[in-house]
């Protein structure tokens, strides 16, 4: 582990949440905060639901 590892970890021991725009993926998916991990989970849900379907737009004129 890294500087930033401990850095990372000793934000998350504090209770703090950690600068997100540092982070990249893989280390976005270590961090363990209840505020984090409920965003994550409503854009997971978000993704999973169909959106809107604009690809017929042209039919309705």
């Amino acid at each position: 582990m890294g500087a930033r590892d401990d850095a990372l970890n000793a934000d998350i021991a504090a209770g703090r949440l950690p600068d997100l725009l540092e982070l990249d993926l893989a280390d976005l998916r270590t961090v363990q905060h209840p505020v984090l991990t409920e965003v994550l989970e409503e854009l997971r849900e978000q993704a999973g639901q169909p959106s809107e379907m604009l690809w017929g737009f042209n039919n309705s004129f």
